[in-house]
């Protein structure tokens, strides 16, 4: 019964003490310059708009002059430029597979190459620690700082001598 309670009673409001506080200087100030701008920026839109539709009016005859060459034109440009687009997405993906299976079949991360870096910046952390895990201070993401990830490196080199001295 309860619970029913819970789900269906009506709540009780609290009453909200409201301040009213009188307007700054530097409150109205910023409003009166921002309605400026507003405006302003209002009227650069009107004024482009404006400007479109006549160069569009002015420039109609030429289109329809031309529109034997221009469509064919537009037409193959938009067929050549989503063949690109297909062509480069299937190719991003195929690459993303092939490192897949590669790093699925040889359980190690491919070979690096001079110059790229990876995208979650990992670059320094990841593989030289000796695999996947995260390291001491960082996430495996490489969200962590480059100062903490160095410091977490270098905390972890400092120990690393200690322990083959003491064996």
């Amino acid at each position: 019964m309860s619970i029913l309670k819970l789900l269906f009673g009506k709540k009780k409001r609290e009453r909200v003490v409201v301040r009213t506080q009188r307007p700054t200087i530097k409150g109205v100030m910023t409003s009166v310059l921002a309605t400026q701008a507003a405006i302003f920026l209002l009227l650069l839109a009107g004024l482009s708009l404006t400007g479109c539709a006549v160069a569009s009016v002015a420039c109609m005859p030429l289109f329809l002059l031309f529109s034997p060459v221009l469509v064919p034109a537009g037409i193959t440009a938009t067929v050549l430029a989503s063949g690109f687009m297909a062509g480069g997405g299937s190719g991003v993906t195929a690459l993303t597979i092939f490192m897949w299976l590669y790093k699925r079949f040889t359980g190690k991360d491919p070979p690096k190459i001079p110059g790229l870096t990876p995208a979650g910046g990992a670059a320094s952390g990841g593989a030289a620690s000796g695999g996947s895990a995260p390291a001491e201070g960082g996430d495996a993401g490489g969200g962590a700082a480059p100062a903490a990830k160095k410091s977490a490196s270098k905390k972890s080199a400092a120990k690393k001598p200690a322990a083959k001295a003491g064996k």
